[in-house]
């Protein structure tokens, strides 16, 4: 019984790896159709307003502002504006002290009330025909924007998010962060061209304003305003795209605990919105969304949890039969490791297979995202370590959903 469970969730996995792939070398052949038609037009440029919210973000927030300062856009079609939330430190001045060197720049403060309430706040304040969002821990690449826009051109499409990459790694768990973040690359160009993409993430994702204002503006979505969102322009039968050209350097949490509570968050707010939204689940009018990402993304929820206690189980029963066997033949020690053993066994060709794909998949995700071949440096470690992580967060957020605790951003 045990192994027919592994064996089904080993199957669903690795038929969710390869349907992704299928998609993105049918995608990808698609765009090197049109990349001709596409670069002999003139570039399309709405006006935007792109939104800074703040809390407390004195020491990221001026490299963030001049990054947006550095966009290669019409400036005339430009703005940038800063909402302090209610910060306790310097973020409002060190803020305001750049308003002088530029017209483009507004900077607002508001009592704290979180993040979909200063993005609601600027949507008040702007009149742009696109609007987004950047975090005050990010950087954008200069021609970011050019290519979020192009995107736009596409009536349908209600948002868009770029290619994020994380800002310098420098400690082993955010080398471990940059092979995910290249996931998501892939994960997210591959989603968007199945009409499939379900979080539009903070840093510098663009949406149309109007329909912002028509969807009733951004909520708080159980601490994740921006997958609330996403699935809420999509239930209005709107499409989310995705512009991997569009370069966005963010920060990372650098330790263990904070790393935690930030994907508890995660997948507390996924849980949380996929039962507001659960009339969406297997419902054909939204396509593959709901026939098979979300469905999906609920089950592998389930089959971490699922791997990981099966892991921790027969760990404990094989420590305790070690336990016995000193007990009656006392301590005996016979090494049988050797290095040209490899189980072939059927169930441990199917995990060999999904780890190889996962490495495959985050190869052409570096690829999309900063356009070379090789995965970076830490994504041995993310395989061997960073999943046994994974697990422990779902677990906590599975706990906190049912009993409807709640999370903090901090």
């Amino acid at each position: 019984m045990d192994a027919g469970i592994a064996y089904v969730f080993l199957f669903i996995s690795l038929y969710f790896e390869v349907f992704m792939l299928v998609s993105f070398l049918e995608r990808s052949s698609r765009k090197a159709r049109t990349t001709e038609t596409r670069s002999a037009r003139t570039p399309y440029t709405p006006s935007v307003a792109i939104v800074v919210p703040c809390y407390n973000e004195a020491r990221s927030v001026e490299a963030t502002i001049k990054s947006l300062l550095n966009l290669k856009y019409p400036s005339a079609l430009l703005e940038i504006i800063v909402v302090d939330d209610g910060s306790t430190d310097n973020t409002l001045s060190v803020a305001r002290s750049i308003v002088s060197e530029t017209a483009r720049l507004s900077v607002y403060t508001k009592e704290n009330g979180g993040k979909h309430t200063a993005m609601n706040f600027a949507l008040a304040h702007t009149q742009a025909d696109l609007i987004g969002c950047l975090d005050a821990d990010s950087v954008v690449a200069p021609d970011a924007l050019l290519h979020i826009a192009e995107v736009f051109r596409n009536i349908d499409v209600a948002a868009v998010t770029p290619g994020i990459l994380i800002k310098k790694p420098e400690t082993i768990l955010q080398y471990m962060q940059d092979a995910e973040y290249r996931l998501s690359v892939f994960n997210r160009f591959t989603l968007a061209a199945l009409g499939s993409a379900f979080i539009t993430p903070g840093p510098f994702s663009i949406f149309r304003t109007a329909v912002v204002r028509e969807t009733g503006g951004w909520r708080h979505g159980h601490s994740t305003e921006d997958m609330e969102m996403a699935l809420r322009m999509q239930e209005a039968g709107y499409l989310i795209g995705n512009a991997p050209g569009a370069v966005v350097y963010t920060g990372t949490p650098r330790t263990v605990p904070a790393l935690f509570r930030q994907r508890v968050r995660w997948t507390y707010g996924f849980l949380r919105n996929a039962l507001d939204y659960r009339h969406m689940f297997g419902n054909r009018t939204y396509g593959n969304l709901s026939l098979i990402v979300l469905p999906t993304a609920l089950v592998s929820i389930g089959i971490a949890i699922y791997f990981f206690a099966r892991i921790v189980v027969y760990g404990i029963f094989d420590l305790l039969h070690s336990i016995t066997r000193f007990e009656i033949l006392g301590l005996s020690f016979h090494p049988s490791f050797s290095i040209f053993y490899v189980n072939t066994s059927a169930m441990w060709f199917l995990i060999y297979m999904a780890v190889a794909l996962v490495v495959g998949l985050i190869s052409l995700g570096t690829f999309i995202g900063s356009g070379r071949k090789m995965p970076p440096l830490g994504t041995p470690l993310f395989v061997l370590f960073y999943s046994m992580l994974v697990p422990m967060w779902l677990t906590t957020a599975v706990v906190r959903a049912v009993f409807k605790t709640g999370v903090r951003w901090r």
